[in-house]
C-alpha cells in the first residue's frame, strides 16, 4: 500500500509524575491563575475543565475540585483543547503552541513532535477527537494520529485527493468513515479496522462557500455548521439558520443537539435543537455571555462561559467557584502575614488571598468599588489602603466600612502609596509630588518646578524616611529628604553623571530599599546600589557591583531590563526580568536561582512583580501571562522566640522535600539533636526559617524516630526548643 504522508520520526515523549501541591513544602509551586474565562467542559471519569492556564478536574457528586497546571505538572500554558479517552481512562491535552500532554492518573505523557517539527510552517492545532485507541488531531497541514496505548504518533493523513497539506479544521466519525471539514470543504474516507482506506478520500457535499469549519456525530449521522447555519449530510440545504445570533458550539451529550449561541452585546444563550428540528430555550441571556461549550450528564448541564466562567444548571443554578481570583492581576500588590492583596486596575475592585484561598470583592454593602492602582496594608491593624485616580481609599479591618480621601485640591492621579518605618502612609501623586499622612493629617510635598512631573509612577521610603522617586522619562530618580533624620529638607536628582547618582542608565525601571536602609535600583542596564546619608551634605553615587559570569566580569544584569526588586527575609534579592526570576545573594555577587519558563512552573519569562509573604517565604511571580507562587527558603525574623513552627511535623513516609522551622528569631542558629543529646545537624536560619533535609552532618539519612530541635539568637539569649517525628519510611 502506497500512501503520501508526513510521520513525525522526530518523536520526543516525556514521562512524568504530576505532583500534588502540598502547600507549603519548600521548593514547591502553586498557580494564581485568574480562571473566569473557561474554553471546554467534557465528562471523563470526573467532569473536565478547561481554562488557558489549567484544568481544573471536578467531583459531580461533591463538588471538589483538584486543579492541574503547570505548577502541578503539566508542560506548557495556553491550553487549547481536551478530550477525554474513556478506554485508557486518560485525558489528551494540547497547547496553543501545538504541544501535547496526555495525563493517565498520576502519570503524564508529553509529545511535543508537532511542536518541534519544521516541515511546516504552520503547526497549529484546530481541534481532537477519540475513536478506539487514536486520537486524531486536525492541524494547520492535516490530520495526525496518535497511537494512545503507546502515547507516540502513528501516521499523518491529508483529507484531499493529491495527498498534499490541507488546512484541517475539525475531524468526526462513525462507525465507518472519517469525516474532515478542511480549507476546501467537507471531506471523507472510510474507516476498516479503525483505520482508513487508503487513497479514498472523497469530497462530500457542495458545500464549499459556507465556510464550514466544525463538525459532529450524533447516531452515526454527520452535522456541519457555520456561525450560523447547521447541515445534516449528505443535504445540501441547512436543517437550521440562526436569527440575530452566532453558533458557538454544538454538543452531543444530549439525545438531541446543545447549542451554545452568543447573541449581540455579550448576551448568549443555551438552546436545544430537537430532533423535529424545533428549539427549546434552557438557559437565556439572564445568565449566559459567551457559552462555548456544554456537557449533559446525570440530569446536569454543564455550561462553559468565556466571559463568566462555569454555570451548572441542576435543581439550581450555580457558578462554580474555579479558583485564582475572577480578573487578570494589573495594579501594584501588596502583602503581609494575613493576606496578599491585588488590585485588578482594568476592573474595578480587589482580589485578597489568605488561607480560605482566593476572594474577589467588586463591592462593600452598597458601594460598587472603583478602579484601583496600588495597595498598601496598615501594620497597625491590618487594614487595607488603596490608591486610586481621584484619591486615596482606606477599608478597615473588617473588611465593612470603605473611607475615601482626598488629601489635596490638586489634580493628579494617585498612584503607588506605602507605609514607611515609622507607619506614615506616603502617595505619588502624579503631576504633584507626594502626599504625606502622619497622626491622620495630610501634607503635600510638591516637585520642584524644575523636574519633570507627568508620569510620576513608582517610589519606595527608605529607614531613614527618603523618598526615592522613579523619575519620567527617563530622568534618572528623584530623592526627597524629610525633616525626620535630618535639620535640612532636600530635593535631589540623581543620573548617570559620576559625582550625581552614578546610575547604570537614566531609565529606571524598578526600586527597592533593603533591610539595612540600601536603595537597590533597577535600569534598562542593570543594577545600582545607594547608600546616601544627608543629601544637603553628603555625595550620593551608586554603587555597581561587577559579577563574574561565564568565566567572564561584568555589571550586575548588565543591558537586561530589571523590571521588579523584591527583598527577602535574609535580606536577599529577588530580581525580576524579561529573562526570568532571579535570587540573589545579600550582596548581589552570588547567583542562588534562576528561574525561566523553561526550567520552572513560571508561564513567562516577562515577570513584573515580585512580593514575599514575610512568615511562609512565599514568593509570588506576577508576569506577563498571570501569576504563579514558589515557597522559598527565607522568613522575616521573630522578635522574640515564640513556638518553633515545624512543617511537616510528623514527617510522613511519603515526603522527600526539605523540613522547615518558621517563626525563629532572625539568623537563629538552630541545632538537631537525637534524645541523648548527640548534635546530628545545626545551621544558621535564613531570616526566620531554617531546614534541613534529614541527614547528618555526614549526609546520612536519620533513622525513623523523635529529635529535638534546639534554637538560640546569635547573643545566645533567645532560646526555643521543639521536637520533630520522622515516620518509617522516610
Amino acid at each position: 500500500m502506497t500512501r503520501t504522508c508526513f510521520i513525525l520520526l522526530c518523536i520526543l515523549i516525556h514521562v512524568a509524575s504530576i505532583a500534588q501541591n502540598k502547600g507549603g513544602a519548600i521548593g514547591s509551586w502553586r498557580g494564581h491563575f485568574d480562571n473566569h474565562s473557561v474554553k471546554t467542559v467534557i465528562k471523563g471519569d470526573e467532569i473536565y475543565v478547561a481554562t488557558s492556564f489549567q484544568i481544573i478536574k471536578v467531583n459531580e457528586r461533591t463538588g471538589a475540585s483538584e486543579w492541574i497546571d503547570k505548577t502541578t505538572g503539566l508542560h506548557d500554558i495556553d491550553i487549547e483543547h481536551i478530550a477525554w479517552d474513556p478506554i485508557q481512562s486518560q485525558l489528551i491535552i494540547t497547547y496553543a503552541n501545538s504541544n501535547i500532554d496526555i495525563l493517565k492518573g498520576d502519570q503524564l505523557y508529553n509529545i511535543n513532535a508537532i511542536q518541534l517539527n519544521n516541515i511546516y510552517a504552520d503547526h497549529k492545532i484546530n481541534s481532537v477527537i477519540i475513536k478506539d485507541q487514536w486520537g486524531f488531531v486536525a492541524t494547520n497541514f492535516g490530520i495526525v494520529v496518535l497511537d494512545l496505548v503507546k502515547h507516540e504518533i502513528k501516521d499523518t493523513w491529508f483529507p484531499n485527493l493529491n495527498q498534499q497539506p490541507v488546512i484541517t479544521y475539525d475531524i468526526a466519525a462513525t462507525s465507518d468513515s472519517l469525516f474532515a471539514a478542511t480549507e476546501n470543504g467537507i471531506w471523507s474516507c472510510p474507516l476498516k479496522n479503525n483505520w482508513i482506506v487508503a487513497n479514498q478520500w472523497a469530497k462530500r457535499a457542495n458545500l464549499d462557500n459556507k465556510n464550514l469549519k466544525r463538525i459532529i456525530q450524533k447516531n452515526n449521522s454527520i452535522y456541519t455548521y457555520n456561525a450560523s447555519e447547521i447541515y445534516k449530510l449528505p443535504a445540501e440545504t441547512y436543517v437550521y439558520k440562526t436569527v440575530n445570533s452566532n453558533i458557538l458550539n454544538i454538543d452531543t451529550t444530549l439525545s438531541d443537539l446543545l447549542l451554545c449561541l452568543q447573541y449581540p452585546n455579550n448576551k448568549g444563550a443555551l438552546v436545544q435543537f430537537n430532533k423535529n428540528y424545533t428549539t427549546t430555550v434552557l438557559l437565556d441571556s439572564n445568565l449566559l455571555a459567551a457559552p462555548v461549550q456544554s456537557l449533559a450528564n446525570n440530569n446536569n448541564f454543564w455550561i462553559a462561559d468565556s466571559t463568566n466562567g462555569l454555570l451548572l444548571k441542576s435543581t439550581t443554578l450555580q457558578w462554580m467557584n474555579l479558583g485564582g481570583p475572577k480578573s487578570n492581576i494589573n495594579g501594584l500588590l501588596s502583602i503581609n502575614e494575613n493576606n496578599l492583596v491585588a488590585p485588578l486596575f482594568t476592573n474595578p475592585g480587589f482580589a485578597t488571598l489568605n488561607e480560605n484561598g482566593w476572594n474577589t470583592i467588586s463591592q462593600i454593602g452598597n458601594t460598587k468599588l472603583p478602579y484601583f492602582y496600588s495597595t498598601s496594608i496598615s501594620k497597625l491593624d491590618n487594614s487595607f489602603w488603596f490608591s486610586g485616580n481621584n484619591g486615596i481609599y482606606h477599608l478597615n479591618s473588617n473588611n465593612t466600612q470603605l473611607e475615601y480621601i482626598n488629601p489635596n485640591t490638586l489634580n493628579g492621579y494617585y498612584k503607588q502609596i506605602t507605609f514607611d518605618q515609622k507607619n506614615a502612609l506616603w502617595a505619588i501623586q502624579d503631576q504633584v509630588g507626594l502626599a504625606r499622612q502622619i497622626n491622620n493629617n495630610w501634607s503635600s510635598i510638591a516637585l520642584p518646578g524644575n523636574f519633570i512631573n507627568k508620569g510620576l509612577d513608582k517610589f519606595v521610603v527608605n529607614n531613614q524616611q527618603q523618598a526615592w522617586i522613579i523619575a519620567p522619562n527617563k530622568q534618572g530618580i528623584y530623592v526627597y529628604q524629610s525633616k525626620d533624620n535630618f535639620t535640612t529638607e532636600k530635593w535631589k536628582q540623581l543620573t548617570t553623571q559620576a559625582l550625581n547618582g552614578n546610575l547604570p542608565s537614566t531609565n529606571v525601571t524598578s526600586i527597592a530599599s533593603d533591610k539595612l536602609g540600601n536603595i537597590w535600583v533597577g535600569t534598562d542596564n542593570g543594577i545600582g546600589i545607594f547608600n546616601c546619608g544627608d543629601l544637603a551634605t553628603d555625595p550620593c553615587n551608586a554603587y555597581i557591583p561587577i559579577v563574574k559570569n561565564n568565566g567572564f566580569n561584568g555589571y550586575l544584569f548588565q543591558k537586561e531590563t530589571v523590571n521588579c526588586i523584591s527583598i527577602d527575609g535574609d535580606n536577599r534579592k529577588w530580581i525580576g526580568t524579561n529573562n526570568g526570576a532571579w535570587l540573589l545573594s545579600e550582596d548581589g555577587l552570588e547567583i542562588i536561582e534562576h528561574f525561566t519558563k523553561n526550567n520552572s512552573p513560571l508561564p513567562s519569562d516577562a515577570v513584573l512583580q515580585i512580593v514575599i509573604s514575610p512568615n511562609k517565604g512565599e514568593v509570588f511571580f506576577s508576569t506577563t501571562k498571570q501569576m504563579v507562587s514558589y515557597i522559598g527558603t527565607a522568613t522575616q525574623g521573630a522578635q522574640k522566640q515564640n513556638i518553633i513552627q515545624i512543617f511537616p511535623n510528623p514527617i510522613p513516609p511519603s515526603y522527600t522535600g526539605l523540613i522547615a522551622f518558621r517563626g525563629l528569631v532572625e539568623n537563629a542558629i538552630v541545632k538537631i539533636t537525637d534524645l541523648t543529646g548527640r548534635l546530628l545537624y545545626q545551621t544558621t536560619a535564613l531570616g526566620g526559617q531554617a531546614i534541613w533535609n534529614a541527614r547528618t552532618y555526614e549526609g546520612k539519612k536519620v533513622a525513623t524516630g523523635i529529635y529535638l530541635v534546639l534554637v538560640r539568637d546569635q547573643d545566645g539569649n533567645e532560646k526555643g526548643v521543639g521536637k520533630i517525628v520522622i515516620a518509617e519510611g522516610y
